[in-house]
């Protein structure tokens, strides 16, 4: 027989997954799941971790370096109203 893990939900709706599976999923500090319904008449439910979205500017000073030359500053000209 195969063995469970179970989870308990709070009255609030709160659970905690398995240690195992949060440290697998890249989950062991906390993030993003989603939750979607099996459909198999004993109301399961699938969750999937979603993918980490990029915060601010990680990683684009790196590009910036990576270009060949600096780009040249646009040509200024004064608006006719002005």
């Amino acid at each position: 027989m195969k063995n469970f893990d179970t989870m308990t939900v709070s009255k609030v709706g709160q659970g905690t997954l398995p240690k195992w599976w949060r440290d697998a999923s890249g989950l062991s500090r906390g993030g993003m799941v989603e939750v979607r319904p099996m459909r198999d008449g004993k109301n399961s439910i699938l969750l999937t971790p979603r993918p980490a979205k990029r915060r601010g500017a990680v990683g684009l000073l790196k590009l910036f370096s990576a270009c060949p030359a600096p780009i040249p500053a646009p040509e200024r000209h004064g608006l006719p109203f002005k």
